[in-house]
């Protein structure tokens, strides 16, 4: 699963209007006070898992006014068997139904991820029920009343790890890290055109190291792939886009890096939505000096702009999504010491003014955020400690 690690502090971005390619300078931005626009928050965080289990690794999705929550639950005995689970609302997040266990197995099931297009809901997951490590993958048609039952999508490929969904459409799309001692370690892509009923063999999308972390984003018929490599200096950001001409089921495709040598790469993440394609990442050196990074392409990801820095310093476990034209940033940072969650929300190509908001703001650690946009507001989840175990917490804005 994702490893929480922890960074960073307060912002303003500026979108370049000009655009060069991957290997642009850096534009390290002040921090700003000016808000041109309020978010108000609607509600203290809830807590939508109370109990003394582990509840970790949450993430959130969203269709019209529905809210679907999927996160892994230590089970038993704790802290060796875990499940996914799944709670949704049906009106905007003012309650909750009942929390749902999708995996309901003796073994590990771990890293779940969820995607929804109207009244579908698709989720994957790590588990090793059946003595190795799969990608499993089950869907809901009815907005979550009832789920299929779960199949496995890796194919019997090597140790799968990371595993990212994104869906548009009848269009599924998941990607893992495949690594073993013996072999080479690959990003894996595997595919449904048909809402998720099947997917087709799996494709080679680039190498990869043991410590990589492939994102996806989907628009329209096609998909961006961004993941981390180790070279002998530092760690890249490397990213490719869909070809809608190449028909090979396997093959690996022309990358390009995001990062310059200058800027350490860490654990990234990928957004599209008409022409515009984010990616943001977290450097990993130098240790105090742990930045959010943001490149954006205004052409379908041929080419990127100028890096943005935020001005942080210990963040990690950035998302970023783009909704009506408006660009979200949550992340992990520790800005007064203590591990919080930020938000940041500006136009995709704008100066960024907005002050960062801290939305956990307690005397606990709160982790590996996610964010959705539905149609009366913005809505986060991430796992905390304040109680004494980690709970998710459910906060919306607007």
């Amino acid at each position: 699963m994702k490893v929480p690690q922890y960074h960073i502090y307060i912002i303003t971005l500026l979108i370049i209007g000009s655009f060069t390619f991957a290997q642009a300078s850096v534009i390290q931005l002040e921090d700003k006070e000016k808000s041109p626009e309020i978010l108000h928050f609607v509600s203290e965080p809830k807590n939508l898992t109370q109990n003394e289990d582990d509840s970790v690794y949450p993430q959130i999705s969203s269709s019209s006014n529905n809210l679907f929550v999927v996160w892994q639950e230590s089970v038993g005995n704790y802290g060796k068997n875990y499940d996914v689970f799944f709670r949704k609302s049906n009106d905007g997040g003012n309650t909750f139904g009942s929390p749902i266990n999708l995996s309901n197995n003796p073994g590990f099931s771990e890293h779940p991820q969820i995607a929804s297009v109207g009244d579908i809901i698709y989720v994957a997951w790590v588990d090793d029920s059946s003595g190795k490590r799969e990608i499993m993958f089950c869907e809901s048609s009815d907005m979550g009343k009832t789920f299929t039952n779960s199949i496995a999508v890796s194919q019997n490929s090597m140790g799968p790890h990371h595993v990212e969904l994104a869906a548009e459409g009848k269009n599924v799309y998941i990607v893992w890290n495949s690594f073993d001692m013996d072999a080479s370690n690959m990003v894996l892509l595997s595919k449904s055109d048909d809402a998720g009923k099947t997917f087709g063999e799996l494709r080679k999308i680039g190498t990869a190291d043991t410590e990589t972390y492939p994102k996806i984003a989907a628009y329209g018929n096609e998909y961006y792939i961004t993941w981390n490599k180790k070279n002998n200096k530092d760690t890249e950001i490397l990213f490719i886009k869909s070809d809608k001409n190449d028909k090979n089921t396997s093959y690996i495709a022309n990358v390009s890096r995001l990062n310059n040598e200058d800027i350490d790469g860490g654990e990234s993440q990928v957004a599209a939505s008409g022409d515009h394609v984010l990616v943001s990442w977290t450097n990993n050196l130098p240790v105090d000096e742990k930045h959010v990074n943001i490149k954006s392409s205004v052409n379908n990801g041929n080419d990127f702009g100028n890096t943005i820095r935020l001005p942080s310093k210990n963040s990690s476990n950035v998302e970023i999504i783009i909704n009506n034209g408006i660009r979200y940033v949550v992340w992990q940072d520790s800005i007064n010491g203590n591990q919080d969650i930020f938000l940041e929300k500006s136009t995709i190509n704008g100066p960024g003014l907005n002050k960062a908001i801290n939305l956990s703001n307690n005397a606990g650690i709160s982790e590996c955020p996610s964010i959705t946009v539905s149609s009366n507001g913005i809505h986060m989840v991430w796992e905390d400690d304040t109680t004494g175990n980690h709970e998710v917490l459910y906060k919306r804005l607007y």
